[in-house]
Order: C-alpha cells, then sequence, then structure tokens
C-alpha cells in the first residue's frame, strides 16, 4: 500500500464521517471553548475533591489518620526529593481525578454547543473497544520497557523508581497495578479532549492528516508548558502519533493504551512521580531522535493494530479502519 493511499484512508477515517453543519459553525467553535473551560474548571475541582477524600478514606482505613496526614506532605514539603510510593500514587490518584473532570466537563459543554454526545468523541458513538486500549497498553508497554532495557545493557546508568517503592515482590507488584490503573484513567482524560474534541473540531475545517497531526500535537505539547524545548518536540511527536493512532483506528481507545503505557513506563521503571515542575536545562539535541522514534513507533503500533490480522481478529477490528 502506498503512502499516498495510506493518508487518503486516514483523511476517511470513520471517526471523522459524522461530521456535520454544527461542527462547521465557527460561531459554535467559538464559544464552545470558554463554556468548556468554565465547565472543567467547575469538574476539575470536584474530581480533586473526589480523588483526594477516596485515597485519604483508602489509605485511612488501612493504617489511620496519621498515615493519610502524612501524604499531604508531598504538597507542603519543600525539600521533598522523592515522594513514597505511597505519595505517589495519593500525587497519581489526585491528578487523574482533576484530569478526568477537566476533561469530560469540558468535553461534554463544548460537545453540547455541536450537539454531540460525549460518546462521539470516543469512537462516534459505538460501545468502547476495550481490547484496543489493552492492545495499545501492552504493544508500547513492551516495546518501551524493551528499549529501556537494551540502554541499561548498553551502560546507560537506571535506577528503577519501581524498585525503591516496597522491598518485596508484592508489594511492587501491587504499586505498579494501581499506578497502571490510574495512568490509563489520565491518560483517557487527555485523549478524549486532544485526540476526541479537538482532532474532530480540527477535522471539520481541514481534512489532510498531515495537518491534524501538526496541529494536535503542537497544542498538546503546549498545554503541558515545558520550559524545554527539546521536551516539546517529543511531546508533539507524541501528540501526533497519538493522532494517526485515532484516524486510522477510527477511535481513540488505542491512543489510551498507547499514552498510559507510555507514561508508565516513564513512571516505574525511569523517573519517579514528583510535583515539581521540569526544570529549564540545555537543549539536547538527541532528544530530536527520539522525537522522531517515538513518532515512527506510535505510527508503527498504529500500522499494526490495523493491518495484522491476528490482531485485529483478538481486539474485533472488523471494520477496515476506513469509511
Amino acid at each position: 500500500m502506498r503512502m499516498g493511499e495510506i493518508l487518503e484512508m486516514a483523511k476517511r477515517s470513520p471517526f471523522l464521517a459524522d461530521l456535520s453543519s454544527y461542527d462547521r459553525d465557527p460561531w459554535r467553535s467559538v464559544f464552545a471553548v470558554p463554556l468548556g473551560v468554565l465547565a472543567g474548571a467547575v469538574a476539575a475541582l470536584l474530581g480533586a475533591i473526589t480523588a483526594t477524600l477516596a485515597a485519604l478514606l483508602i489509605v485511612s482505613g488501612l493504617d489511620g489518620a496519621p498515615a493519610a496526614g502524612d501524604l499531604f506532605g508531598v504538597f507542603t514539603d519543600p525539600g521533598l526529593a522523592e515522594p513514597s510510593g505511597r505519595q505517589s500514587l495519593f500525587v497519581l490518584a489526585v491528578l487523574a481525578g482533576v484530569n478526568l473532570g477537566a476533561a469530560v466537563g469540558f468535553v461534554f459543554a463544548a460537545g453540547a454547543i455541536h450537539h454531540r454526545r460525549i460518546t462521539e468523541y470516543v469512537n462516534g458513538g459505538e460501545p468502547p473497544r476495550k481490547r484496543l486500549l489493552v492492545g495499545g497498553l501492552v504493544l508500547v508497554g513492551v516495546t518501551m520497557t524493551a528499549l529501556v532495557g537494551v540502554a541499561a545493557l548498553t551502560g546507560e546508568p537506571i535506577d528503577p523508581p519501581l524498585w525503591r517503592v516496597s522491598p518485596n515482590l508484592v508489594g511492587r507488584t501491587l504499586y505498579a497495578v494501581m499506578a497502571v490503573g490510574l495512568l490509563v484513567v489520565a491518560a483517557a482524560a487527555e485523549e478524549l479532549v486532544f485526540r476526541g474534541w479537538l482532532l474532530k473540531q480540527s477535522a471539520a475545517y481541514v481534512r489532510d492528516p498531515i495537518v491534524l497531526m501538526v496541529l494536535n500535537g503542537l497544542l498538546f505539547a503546549a498545554i503541558h508548558m515545558d520550559p524545554n524545548i527539546d521536551a516539546f518536540l517529543v511531546r508533539a511527536a507524541m501528540g501526533a502519533g497519538l493522532t494517526w493512532m485515532a484516524l486510522r483506528l477510527g477511535g481513540i481507545e488505542l491512543g489510551i493504551g498507547a499514552h498510559a503505557a507510555n507514561n508508565a513506563v516513564i513512571l516505574l521503571l525511569v523517573r519517579p512521580m514528583t510535583t515539581r515542575p521540569d526544570a529549564p536545562h540545555e537543549f539536547k539535541a538527541s532528544l530530536i531522535a527520539s522525537a522522531l522514534v517515538m513518532l515512527a513507533g506510535f505510527i508503527g503500533v498504529a500500522e499494526l493494530a490495523a493491518r495484522w490480522p491476528a490482531l485485529r481478529r483478538w481486539t474485533r477490528l472488523q471494520a477496515p479502519a476506513a469509511a
């Protein structure tokens, strides 16, 4: 299959097949954003409160109020270099609650302006394809874990944070399972906004897949407000690759799994969770290569899921990946 044919298939993605005059109305688009931001802010606050109370209730039930109070040390102790495993899960739970609340509030309100249900930003309103999510989680997780292993074998200093959260295998496994679950929730929130709402709204005005990938990637990187240009490029490449996944597979499920796996491997094997923002550093040219590898890898995972017959059967992706 030639590149032109693949791009044409992405342009005719089922995810974009239901675009209507409501989506193309510029006035609706103008009003949708501030209304969505307002609704997202309120829902983010509710999500943060709910997640915090749930985490405190669980910890208090296990170890009592003193242990629950210790969780807030991750926010109140400026000298804390690295949170404990329990504090890391607490931060993840709060962030997942904030992200999910903000995403659902924003997309629900903005989508209402365009006469859309929130499920239409997942895969066109069909039942969620859970196996595609699991497929993305496994494919990207295994690939990135292998890359970290290769880096360790070639002399790269690797000190997995997962090894430090518990002295035994049971504790580490429990931590990893809970962390991955929370990261799936956080990734689903970001995918709903960027590869859901934003991709559909952008495609209402321009259908070129390359333009959509570049635009989505740049906005996805910008929202993270990282002061380093090299890290910005890596996130932009990630956003572009996830956009291709949504176009080729007709929805965001594969991207949710891939996004969560990327974050999980970084958190568990590369660097720990921290509440401190990334500090500015000198431009690292090597990260340009990392960005290109990430873009190619995410595109490769999308093509594998769309073309590999055995994987298509397991994920139940029966229809061709184009309208």
